[in-house]
């Protein structure tokens, strides 16, 4: 459908009210607009003026225009047509654009429709109230546009930043496999041909310290291997409080006591927000365990729509926030993880006196 044809469409659907003249008079000038819209695209070296992208903004600007014609007939402003704006974001990346190109078109569409509504509104003498209704719903379509782009955008970027982000994780697991498992190995198999002489030669005072070499070996392999899978494999394939019992239950007796209360439903949560709060609560259990010395831990998870609130409580032996960390990168990771998918970690702990981790994720709104 080209301009003339929506502006006269636009124009028949109007009742014959006091608007009608004002809102036919701009509905006329919309084919004209939407020319000297993409000349000032051109103006200013817009990569929106190539042809794919030219095409999305005639129409995002016909319905703009449309918006203002219909907020006459209503006498309101009225704003439609948002919902598939959400796609344009991630639409422009591909297209290799950048939301200030999207600011700086609405700068011009906002110029050319308001210098054209004021000029139609004084020649058929409008009251200032329509002129206002008008020019609100050329603001509102404009910005309420920009706002759905920029979180396509968004939207689109962090889809990426997850890719790459689990391309890392395959291509770290293969590292595990290939480097450190394949080390531990040779170095496993060397220990066992050192025993095997030790025992032909009739020495037997290095087995003790090789046996508990080999242990140590043996552990390295497993959790290279644990790791290894983890990271090839999503974690939670049933809901999130199944998951996270089947890890509580798979460290045995040598876990401390573990209670886990879900409320909520993880049914609406986005399934990457899910992945990644397992994650981290299993990152904290395993510091409770491993680290910790805790006898006694809690897990407190409340799933609402707009929220995640996780809480992880063990009476462990704790430690000091606010020191340089003496041992691995544990809390820098869950920190990061955290944020990656916006949300924050708080860390409440003083040595003696065990630890309450806070996550909270805020769960971001579905397009309308």
């Amino acid at each position: 459908m080209n301009s003339s044809e929506g502006s006269e469409r636009t124009a028949a659907r109007l009742d014959s009210g006091g608007s009608s003249a004002f809102a036919e008079r701009f509905a006329a000038r919309v084919p004209e607009l939407v020319d000297r819209y993409r000349a000032g695209l051109n103006k200013i070296a817009s990569p929106l003026t190539d042809a794919e992208a030219w095409d999305q903004c005639a129409v995002q600007a016909r319905r703009i225009f449309d918006d203002c014609v219909r907020s006459l007939a209503f006498g309101e402003p009225t704003v439609g047509h948002i919902a598939d704006v959400y796609d344009l974001g991630s639409e422009r990346v591909r297209q290799g654009g950048h939301p200030a190109h999207s600011v700086r078109a609405g700068n011009i569409l906002a110029e050319l429709g308001t210098r054209a509504l004021a000029e139609c509104a004084q020649q058929v003498g409008a009251p200032q109230s329509e002129l206002v209704a008008a020019v609100l719903a050329l603001q509102r379509g404009i910005g309420l546009r920009l706002e759905a782009g920029a979180i396509g955008y968004d939207a689109f970027l962090l889809q990426r930043v997850r890719e790459v982000h689990e391309l890392g994780q395959r291509r770290l697991a293969r590292e595990i496999h290939d480097h450190i498992g394949s080390s531990a190995g040779l170095a496993l198999r060397r220990l066992e041909l050192y025993e095997v002489e030790c025992e032909q030669a009739g020495n037997g005072a290095g087995s003790r310290h090789v046996r508990l070499a080999k242990a140590a070996i043996v552990e390295t392999l497993t959790h290279s291997r644990e790791l290894a899978g983890e990271l090839r494999t999503p974690s939670v394939s049933g809901s999130l409080e199944t998951a996270l019992r089947g890890f509580a239950a798979s460290l045995g007796t040598a876990g401390a006591p573990m209670r886990i209360r879900v409320h909520g439903d993880d049914g609406s949560i986005p399934a990457d927000i899910v992945e990644e709060l397992f994650v981290m609560v299993r990152e904290c259990l395993r510091n409770s365990v491993d680290h910790s010395g805790a006898s006694d831990v809690d897990v407190h998870l409340h799933l609402a729509p707009h929220e995640v609130l996780a809480e992880i409580i063990d009476n462990g032996t704790g430690f000091d926030v606010d020191a340089p960390p003496t041992g691995g990168s544990g809390l820098l990771i869950l920190r990061e993880r955290c944020e990656l998918v916006g949300g924050t970690v708080n860390i409440d702990s003083v040595p003696g006196s065990g630890t309450h981790v806070t996550l909270c994720i805020p769960i971001p709104r579905e397009p309308q």
